[in-house]
C-alpha cells in the first residue's frame, strides 16, 4: 500500500525531512515515487533500475519505445549523463533550475533502458525546493507526469492517485501546483530551437543564446 506525506506549507521541516527520506530509499529499492515539481506534479525512479523503469512505464500505459526524460537535483549531476553541446551548457547554466527541458545527447558510456538507442535524451533541473531534495538523495532519475501516457498533466496528489494508485510506493503531497509546462528546447545539433512554448519564453532564451530559433512558429 502507498504512503502518502505532507509537505506542503504547513509541513513542519521535520516531517519534511522524513518524508524526503521515505521517498529516497523508495526509489533506491526500486520504487515509484509522486512528487510535485515547479510544472505539475511527477512520478520518478531510478533512472539505472530497469526493473523500476518497466514498473514506471506499466503505470503510466506507456509504450516502451518512448523515451523518458531524466532529472537530477543540480546540472552537475545532469552533466555525467548528458554530452551537453557548450550551447547546451550555456542555455542550462542560465536558466536551470527552472522550467526548461534540454534536448541533448546522452553520454555513450551509459547502460540503461530509458528509450531507444540514438533518441535525444530529455533533462531537466527542477525549480522546486522539494524535489531537488529528493532528486539531490538519488541521482539521475526518470521524472515523467504522474499520470496515464497522453492525459493532461496533474495538479494535485488525488489525481496522480486516481491514474497511478499503489502502483506507487510514495506520494509526497505538495498541495495544489498552478498549471505550468516547462519549455522545451532542441539542442542536439549545432543549432538550438524551442520546439515547446512553456513558462520560459523565446525572449528569455535569447538573452542567454540571441540565435535560438523559434521551431513552434512553423
Amino acid at each position: 500500500m502507498s504512503q502518502v506525506y505532507k509537505v506542503d506549507a504547513q509541513a513542519s521541516a521535520a516531517d519534511i525531512a522524513i518524508a524526503v527520506e521515505a521517498a529516497v530509499a523508495a526509489v533506491k529499492d526500486g520504487g515509484l515515487v509522486v512528487i510535485p515539481t515547479d510544472t505539475s506534479y511527477a512520478v520518478i525512479c531510478d533512472a539505472f533500475s530497469s526493473g523500476a523503469i518497466t514498473k514506471l512505464r506499466m503505470a503510466k500505459k506507456h509504450n516502451s519505445d518512448i523515451a523518458l526524460p531524466v532529472a537530477a537535483g543540480s546540472i552537475e549531476t545532469i552533466r555525467g549523463v548528458a554530452n551537453f553541446s557548450v550551447i547546451a551548457n550555456d542555455i542550462a547554466t542560465a536558466l536551470w533550475p527552472g522550467p526548461l527541458t534540454v534536448l541533448t545527447v546522452a553520454q555513450d558510456s551509459l547502460s540503461w533502458n530509458i528509450g531507444q538507442d540514438g533518441s535525444a535524451l530529455a533533462v531537466r533541473v527542477p525549480h522546486h525546493e522539494l524535489a531537488q531534495a529528493v532528486l539531490s538523495g538519488i541521482g539521475p532519475s526518470v521524472m515523467t507526469g504522474a499520470q496515464h501516457f497522453g492525459n493532461p498533466a496533474v495538479q494535485n496528489v488525488e489525481q496522480a492517485q486516481a491514474a497511478l494508485s499503489d502502483s506507487v510506493d510514495v506520494y509526497l503531497d505538495g498541495g495544489p501546483l498552478s498549471a505550468r509546462i516547462s519549455t522545451v528546447i532542441d539542442a542536439t545539433t549545432d543549432h538550438v530551437r524551442m520546439i515547446r512554448n512553456g513558462e520560459i519564453s523565446l525572449a528569455q532564451l535569447r538573452e542567454v543564446m540571441p540565435a535560438v530559433i523559434d521551431a513552434t512558429a512553423s
